[in-house]
């Protein structure tokens, strides 16, 4: 019994032609999540030295013998350790105090500025 054209179902071309379509959209989706998590740990390490950053500056800010010039530390939190310059400079008005810290997570990704201004010693 003849079959019609309409009964055939797909020919062999037709299903390799589709399985490349698919295989290429999975390919491209799995890049994409590839993708997404490394820009969440990134995310996570620069929030972690965000918070080194202000960890450090409340330090600073609540240190009643800061002293201008530069210092440098190690840090360790969150099981990452941290690079911190800590630079204490004068401002305009004799009063305050400038201080910039840097974080910089050792072999990570993480990194921090932030600048306070902090009351000068009597």
């Amino acid at each position: 019994m003849p079959v019609s054209k309409q009964e055939q179902g797909f020919t062999l071309i037709e299903m390799l032609v589709a399985l490349a379509v698919f295989s290429i959209a999975a390919l491209t989706l799995m890049r994409l999540d590839i993708y997404a998590i490394s820009q969440t740990s990134a995310i996570a390490d620069a929030r972690l030295a965000d918070i080194v950053a202000r960890n450090e500056a409340a330090l600073a800010t609540t240190d009643p013998g800061l002293t201008l010039g530069e210092s440098r530390s190690t840090v360790t939190n969150g099981g990452s350790t941290f690079d911190v310059v800590r630079r204490i400079t004068p401002t305009p008005d004799r009063r305050l105090m400038r201080v910039d810290i840097a974080a910089v997570q050792q072999g990570g990704r993480g990194r921090a500025v932030l600048t306070v201004i902090k009351r000068a010693a009597p």
